[in-house]
């Protein structure tokens, strides 16, 4: 025999429902963990002096600038962009040997934050699926106690269920968005690596360097004219060519000497 529940019991039920479903908005926000919550904070606190540093080298005021920067640093030694810029920084004092440590870090840095972001953000969408499962088996409870009430007070549909419904419809369109994309080290750290390796003559793997921010980013018109030096260096004049003509082609203005140089290398070949 089915045991009767009491309106009073099925509405203690519902409420207790309601509540979890009143909590479910605020446990889907939570996407971060606690190592990632303390770099998001380092993040807003070193972020400023970071900018002023920006702000800073980009008025050529390297001293100045690398002060900055470096108090970023302290806050938040995995700040990519702050470790980026002392890379530019080393760069315009030939200081080539440190400019090479920084940009590697920079890029080391980038990648773990994508890659730690990235993680974070899988772990919110199992929560998700797992938020889903639990909303289903409560609204099955529900609807399996409302079957037992008498069918005079009995209703498929309830404040509750209801609530639960939104709620699950809501997570649907939350695990229907599309992943976010890997993030990808940006192409001008790949440019200044390819110029401090081309300074320090490694030319082979500069133009590594050079192809990988035209990778990324295909209309980097200084990349185009680095990559056409190098290659001119290394005897490839009809490479460089065509790297000169798509620099000219994103709106770079090229040294007309070079591109008359590398025409009359053209029919030597």
């Amino acid at each position: 025999m089915k045991q009767k529940i009491s309106g009073t019991a099925a509405g203690v039920i519902l409420g207790i429902v309601g509540l979890a479903v009143l909590a479910l908005p605020l446990c889907a926000q939570t996407n971060f963990n606690m190592d990632e919550k303390k770099l998001i904070e380092n993040h807003k606190r070193a972020n400023p002096l970071y900018l002023d540093g920006a702000k800073l080298f980009a008025k050529g005021d390297l001293d100045k600038a690398e002060k900055k920067i470096h108090a970023a640093l302290e806050i938040m030694p995995e700040h990519a962009d702050a470790t980026y810029v002392l890379a530019q920084i080393q760069l315009k004092r030939k200081d080539l040997p440190r400019a090479l440590a920084f940009i590697l870090d920079a890029k080391k840095n980038y990648a773990f934050i994508a890659g730690f972001h990235t993680f974070t953000h899988q772990q919110y969408l199992d929560r998700l699926r797992q938020q889903r499962q639990s909303l289903e088996a409560q609204r099955m409870q529900i609807l399996d106690n409302i079957s037992r009430l008498p069918a005079k007070g009995r209703s498929e549909s309830t404040p509750g269920t209801q609530a639960i419904a939104r709620s699950i419809q809501e997570i649907d369109q939350r695990l229907s968005q599309p992943v976010p994309p890997t993030f990808e080290i940006p192409a001008d750290y790949y440019f200044i690596h390819g110029n401090v390796l081309f300074q320090m003559g490694k030319r082979v793997e500069a133009e590594a360097e050079y192809q990988e921010a035209i990778r990324v980013d295909p209309s980097h018109g200084r990349a185009y004219t680095n990559l056409a030096l190098v290659l001119f260096s290394l005897g490839r004049y009809q490479e460089a060519l065509d790297c000169l003509l798509r620099a000219e082609g994103s709106g770079v203005q090229v040294n007309p000497e070079f591109k008359r140089d590398l025409l009359e290398k053209i029919p030597r070949q």
